[in-house]
C-alpha cells in the first residue's frame, strides 16, 4: 500500500501563506511592506491624473458599476466589487512603469500584490497589520517563485513574468485574507494557474497591453480564491506538473529546495524602487550620466561637443531597452519611450533630470531630444552585480576624441543603494502634487501598521478625485 505522498510546491507555499501568524512577521518587514504600499498607491495616482491608457479599467469599472466595498483609486470615493477594483487599481499602478521590480525574476510584485491586499482587506475588514502581513508573505512567495522561473527565460518565450507568475502569490494573499482553508487555497492556486497570462508583444508597437497585465493578475487571484471558496477545485500540481505553469511557460523544472528556508529566511525584500518613470534597465545609465556631467561640469555648450554617448549595458536586458537601436532612437508612443534607453538618456541630457512630466507625447518629436537620442549607441558590459541590481554605465566621446566613462553598479533604489522612507515619501508627494487630499492619504498609509482596519485608508482615498480623461498616446 502506497504511503502518503510528499506535499506539492503549491501545498507547501499555501500552508505557509495561511498559517504563518501575523504576529510572527518581523516589524521591520511590515514597515518595508508599508513603504511598498505607499509607493504603489503614489505611482497609481500619478498615472490616473495623466489620463494614461492604464485608466481604462478604472473607467470601465465606473461605467459599469457593481456594488462592493473596495475603493477604485483616484475616483473620489467610488467603490466596486473586489475583483473589479483589483483590475482597475493594478492597471493604474503599472501605467507609468514607475513601480518596483524584483531584480532576479523581473517581476513587478507590488502592482499585483498591493491592489489585491488592499481591496480584499477593505472587503473583509482586516486590520492594517493583517493586510501588511499578507502582502509581506506575498512578496516572499513571489521571490521564491521567481527564483524557479527567472524573468529572461519567460520573456524570451514571449511571456510577461509579472502577470504569469504574479497571479500565484496574489492568490495566496487573497486566500489568507478571505480565510480560506488549506484545501480551498490550494484549489484556488490551481485555478489561478489556468488564468496566468501576459504576452510581451506590446513591445512591437508600444501599446497599452503591458499595463493591463498586473491588474488582470490581481483580478484573477481574487476570482480564483472566491471560486474555490464556492467549491471549485484546481490541481495541486499546478506549478510543477508536466503541464503546469513552470513547464508550460518557462520550460523549467520545479525544485522543492527553493522553499527550504521558507519562514526562517525572508528574501522578498530584494526589490528595487524606481526613482524614474521608465524601465528599470535604463536607470543606471541615466544616473551614470548625471554623475559624469556633474564631475566634468559639462555645460550645454559642452554637450553639443559630445560626438557619441555609449550606454554600457548587460546583455541580459539589451532586448528590453536598446534593441532594435533604430527603433529605440525614435519611439512611437510615450509608453514605448519608457523602454528606450537612448530616449530616456536624451530626456535627461536635455531636461537635466528624468521626471514624471518628461514623458509627454510632444517630446516624441522634440528636435533637441531626438538629436541626442540619435547620438546614443550601446556596448555590452557585464557586471557582477547583476541580477542583484540593475547596473549600467556610460561612455562619452567628445569631438576632439577625448573619452570619459562612468559606471553605477547598484542602481538607485536597489537593495545595495536603497531609497529611504523620506525619499519614498518625497516621490509620493511628487506623484500627487496638487491633488486634494494627498497629504491625508499619505498619513493614512503611514498609519497602516497600527490601523485596526482600512477604514482610514478608504476615507482618505475617497477625498482623492484625480482620474483624468484619456490622454493622447
Amino acid at each position: 500500500m502506497a504511503g502518503p505522498r510528499e506535499p506539492t510546491l503549491t501545498e507547501r507555499m499555501l500552508d505557509f501563506a495561511l498559517r504563518h501568524p501575523s504576529a510572527d512577521v518581523p516589524a521591520d518587514l511590515l514597515a518595508w511592506t508599508a513603504l511598498r504600499v505607499t509607493d504603489t498607491v503614489g505611482v497609481a495616482l500619478a498615472g490616473a491624473a495623466r489620463g494614461l491608457g492604464a485608466t481604462a479599467a478604472a473607467r470601465l469599472t465606473l461605467a459599469e458599476p457593481a456594488p462592493g466595498a473596495a475603493s477604485i483609486w483616484a475616483s473620489g470615493g467610488r467603490r466596486s466589487r473586489t475583483d473589479d477594483a483589483c483590475f482597475a487599481n493594478g492597471m493604474l499602478a503599472h501605467g507609468m512603469d514607475y513601480d518596483d521590480t524584483h531584480t532576479a525574476s523581473m517581476i513587478h510584485p507590488s502592482v499585483v500584490i498591493v491592489p489585491t491586499a488592499l481591496a480584499v482587506g477593505e472587503e473583509t475588514g482586516a486590520s492594517g497589520r493583517d493586510v501588511l502581513a499578507a502582502a509581506t508573505i506575498g512578496y516572499e512567495l513571489s521571490a521564491r517563485l521567481g527564483t524557479l522561473a527567472p524573468g529572461k527565460p519567460l520573456q524570451q518565450r514571449g511571456f510577461h513574468p509579472t502577470s504569469v507568475l504574479g497571479i500565484i502569490p496574489a492568490t495566496a494573499v487573497a486566500a489568507r485574507l478571505l480565510g480560506l482553508s488549506l484545501s480551498d487555497a490550494v484549489s484556488a492556486t490551481g485555478l489561478a494557474g489556468s488564468m496566468a497570462s501576459g504576452l510581451m508583444e506590446f513591445f512591437s508597437d508600444g501599446t497599452d497591453a503591458k499595463q493591463m497585465h498586473p491588474g488582470w493578475a490581481a483580478k484573477g487571484a481574487v476570482t480564483a480564491a472566491k471560486l474555490a471558496s464556492h467549491g471549485a477545485t484546481g490541481p495541486a500540481t499546478v506549478l510543477e506538473g508536466p503541464s503546469g505553469l513552470l513547464k508550460s511557460f518557462a520550460d523549467v523544472e520545479a525544485k522543492q529546495d527553493v522553499l527550504t528556508t521558507l519562514g526562517d529566511e525572508w528574501t522578498g525584500t530584494n526589490v528595487s524602487t524606481k526613482p524614474y518613470p521608465a524601465g528599470h534597465c535604463t536607470h543606471a545609465t541615466v544616473d551614470a550620466w548625471r554623475t559624469l556631467r556633474d564631475r566634468l561640469a559639462l555645460s550645454p555648450e559642452n554637450v553639443a561637443e559630445i560626438r557619441r554617448f555609449t550606454a554600457l549595458v548587460p546583455s541580459a536586458y539589451l532586448h528590453l531597452v536598446c534593441e532594435p537601436l533604430a527603433d529605440k532612437h525614435t519611439p512611437r508612443t510615450v509608453y514605448d519611450a519608457r523602454f528606450s534607453l537612448p530616449f530616456a538618456l536624451a530626456l535627461t541630457v536635455v531636461d537635466g533630470a528624468l521626471t514624471v512630466d518628461g514623458f509627454r507625447p510632444e517630446r516624441l518629436t522634440d528636435p533637441a531630444v531626438l538629436d541626442i537620442a540619435r547620438r546614443v549607441d550601446y556596448e555590452v558590459t557585464e557586471y557582477a552585480e547583476y541580477p542583484a541590481a540593475f547596473p549600467g554605465g556610460i561612455r562619452i566621446e567628445m569631438d576632439d576624441g577625448t573619452r570619459h566613462e562612468e559606471h553605477l553598479r547598484h542602481n538607485v533604489g536597489s537593495p545595495g543603494n536603497p531609497m529611504s522612507p523620506d525619499d519614498i515619501a518625497a516621490k509620493f508627494r511628487d506623484c500627487t502634487r496638487a491633488m486634494t487630499g494627498a497629504d491625508r492619504l499619505l498619513d493614512a498609509l503611514r498609519a497602516l501598521p497600527a490601523a485596526p482596519s482600512l477604514a482610514g485608508f478608504t476615507a482618505a482615498m475617497s477625498a482623492v478625485d484625480a482620474l483624468a480623461p484619456r490622454s493622447p498616446r
